[in-house]
């Protein structure tokens, strides 16, 4: 099986807009299941969560993900208080019915933003398990986790049945890390996937689907050829107006991943 989807960050932004643009676009062009970006604390009590799936179902929108603030903490006060969140967020998941909870890492890199991170999956791993809900952790660019070492050294510590990998195509790109390669080592622990367009290896230069250098298709092909089932979520990436494009996206942005990429769905 092999789905698309679309990150609410795609219409909503990164501000708190109660996903208000989401709902009023997201089936107008065209699609149907959502990952859902609730990056702020009042987004997961459990009546915001009762509330968003009453919403889905009125709005014949499909929850495949929740993505959460990042996993680490740089003392043990923040460590608690993550593993505390991570929790809430695995039963979020359950009460919507996505069972995915993706988030990426501290953005300082540094051996003991990496120790907090498995510090925290080896609490969270069976718990995960116990839920059904798969923890995806997810690739930035000069981030806690940015390559393939930084993802040897979780799994080589923590290898757990639903503890696996967010592969984000953009940030791989402007991380200069080589997609092909890392899928070959990793897609036995690829559990989840970002679309985003780069425009330049090696340089963070997020762009409009369809103009730079990510090769998404030959990425998710490739991630096919080798056994994967899941989603792909589509990130129009509001980082894009730090490259100077100040245009507004509209439905022909929106909809260029449907065109790029709806071809790959199976099952």
């Amino acid at each position: 099986m092999l789905k698309m989807a679309v990150s609410s960050l795609t219409f909503d932004g990164f501000g708190d807009n109660d996903f208000t643009q989401t709902f009023a676009l997201a089936r107008k062009v065209g699609y149907q299941r959502v990952e859902f970006n609730c990056w702020y604390p009042q987004l997961l009590t459990p009546s915001r969560i009762r509330e968003l799936k009453k919403r889905c179902e009125e709005a014949g929108l499909i929850p495949i993900s929740l993505h959460v603030t990042a996993f680490g903490g740089d003392s043990n006060d923040v460590l608690t208080m993550n593993v505390c969140h991570k929790l809430r967020a695995i039963e979020a998941a359950v009460e919507l019915g996505c069972r995915r909870v993706v988030a990426s890492c501290m953005e300082h890199r540094s051996p003991e933003g990496l120790s907090a991170v498995i510090k925290e999956l080896d609490i969270l791993a069976p718990v995960a398990a116990e839920a059904d809900v798969l923890l995806c952790l997810e690739n930035h660019c000069n981030n806690v986790l940015e390559n393939a070492q930084d993802y040897r050294d979780i799994f080589a510590a923590v290898n757990a049945s639903h503890i696996g990998i967010c592969l984000d195509t953009g940030h791989f790109d402007a991380a200069g890390v080589d997609i092909d390669k890392f899928i070959d080592e990793f897609s036995h622990k690829i559990n989840h996937i970002h679309l985003k367009e780069n425009n330049g290896f090696g340089i963070k230069r997020f762009c409009r689907f369809g103009t730079g250098t990510t090769d998404n298709v030959k990425a998710v092909k490739r991630l096919l050829a080798k056994g994967y089932s899941g989603y792909m979520a589509v990130e129009l990436s509001p980082e894009i107006g730090e490259t100077g494009d100040s245009i507004a996206f509209g439905i022909a942005d929106w909809a260029k991943p449907i065109e790029l990429f709806a071809g790959l769905e199976i099952g």
